[in-house]
C-alpha cells in the first residue's frame, strides 16, 4: 500500500568517503530544515532532417547530483560538510576538539580514508518510508551561514558524482544549537592575527559566504556520472546592516580601508577558548564593496547596509573557520 509523506517522514544521512565516489550507508544522522538534492542530466535531443519538424530522438547524456541542505548549525555535525570542502584541515584537542579550515588551492575533489585531509561524502536521503536516494562523490561548493530568529543556520550547496539506492537506519543525537545571547562579532584592521579586543554592539545580522564556483567534469569512458569536481576562484563576502551612529564606517569604505571581521558563537563557557562547543567565522582582510545608508520611514531606524568583499592576506589565511565540537573525525 502507498504511503503519502511529509517532510517529517524525512531524514539525511552522511559518511566520508575513503574512495571517491563509492557508496558508504551513513555514520552519522543530521537534522536538517530542507534539502533539494537532484538528479541533473542534459539529455540528447537528435534534430534530423527527416522531412519533419520535432525532434526525432533522444539519448542519455551524462549526469551528476546537485543541490542545497539546510539546517540550523550544531557543531557535532558541521565538522562533516567542512572535512568535504575546498579547505586546509588541522585538529587539535582531546576533547572537544577544535577544528581549523582555512582557503586552499587545490583544483578539485579528492579523498582519503582518514586524516584531517580533504574527502568527498555519500549522503543517503530518506524520502519516505523506506524509500532512499543515494549521492556519491559529494563536495561542497559554496557555503553561507546566517542568522536567522536568533539561531545560526547554513546552507551548503552540493555537487556530486552519481546517484544510487541509499540504505540505512536513522539513529539521533539531541539537539545543540547556537542560538540568541551566544553571538559576538568583532571588527578590527586587516591583518593575520587582529586582535579584536572590543565587541560590536551595532551589528543587526550577519552573513558570511564561500563560494569555491565548483563544477562536476565529465571525461569519456563507460560510466555517464561526472569524474571528478573541479574548482574554481574562491569567492567570500559578509553582508549586515549595522546601526547608522558615525560616517566612520563609511568613510573608510570610501577610503579603501581594509577591515578584518570575526563572527564567534559559543556555549559552556564566557569565551571561545572556554567554550565547549563554538564557532569562529574569521576574515582576515576585506574591503568594502558596497556601503549603503539613507532615511527611511519615519518610524524606521536609520541603518547602514555593507558588503565587504574577501582578499588573500600575505603571510596569513584569507580566512578562518573554527569549529569546537565533541565529533572526533579521524
Amino acid at each position: 500500500m502507498s504511503t503519502y509523506a511529509t517532510g517529517a517522514t524525512g531524514a539525511l544521512g552522511l559518511a566520508l568517503e575513503s574512495t571517491m565516489g563509492t557508496y558508504v550507508a551513513p555514520t552519522v544522522w543530521v537534522p536538517i530544515m530542507s534539502e533539494s538534492l537532484v538528479y541533473q542530466e542534459d539529455k540528447y535531443y537528435s534534430q534530423q532532417l527527416r522531412q519533419q519538424s520535432t525532434d526525432s530522438d533522444v539519448v542519455q547524456n551524462f549526469y551528476n547530483a546537485a543541490g542545497d541542505i539546510g539546517f540550523e548549525v550544531d557543531v557535532n555535525y558541521l565538522p562533516y560538510f567542512l572535512y568535504a570542502s575546498r579547505h586546509v584541515i588541522t585538529k587539535t584537542g582531546a576533547g572537544p576538539y577544535t577544528y581549523k579550515f582555512t582557503p586552499s588551492a587545490v583544483g578539485g575533489t579528492a579523498t582519503a580514508a582518514s586524516g584531517a585531509v580533504q574527502r568527498t561524502m555519500s549522503l543517503t536521503v530518506l524520502r519516505n518510508v523506506g524509500v532512499y536516494f543515494g549521492y556519491t562523490g559529494c563536495t561542497v561548493s559554496s557555503f553561507e551561514f546566517t542568522i536567522d530568529g536568533g539561531v545560526l543556520m547554513c546552507n551548503m550547496s552540493v555537487v556530486g558524482l552519481a546517484e544510487v539506492d541509499g540504505s540505512g537506519t536513522p539513529t539521533w543525537l539531541a539537539p545543540s544549537l547556537l542560538g540568541a545571547g551566544s553571538h559576538q562579532v568583532s571588527v578590527d584592521a586587516a591583518g593575520t592575527t587582529p586582535a579584536f579586543a572590543t565587541p560590536s554592539n551595532d551589528f543587526d545580522g550577519y552573513t558570511f559566504r564561500v563560494n569555491h564556483n565548483a563544477e562536476p567534469q565529465f571525461r569519456i569512458r563507460p560510466q555517464r556520472n561526472a569524474s571528478y569536481v573541479k574548482f574554481g576562484k574562491t569567492d567570500f563576502e559578509v553582508e549586515s546592516n549595522l546601526d547608522f551612529i558615525s560616517k566612520t564606517e563609511y568613510n573608510n569604505f570610501k577610503n579603501l580601508n581594509i577591515k578584518s571581521f570575526r563572527f564567534e558563537s559559543f556555549k559552556g563557557g564566557a569565551s571561545f577558548a572556554a567554550a565547549t562547543e563554538a564557532i569562529r567565522l574569521q576574515q582576515n582582510r576585506m574591503a568594502y564593496d558596497v556601503y549603503d545608508v539613507s532615511l527611511p520611514g519615519i518610524a524606521d531606524l536609520v541603518q547602514a547596509s555593507f558588503t565587504g568583499h574577501g582578499l588573500n592576506i600575505t603571510g596569513g589565511d584569507a580566512y578562518e573557520i573554527h569549529v569546537k565540537s565533541p565529533t572526533s573525525i579521524t
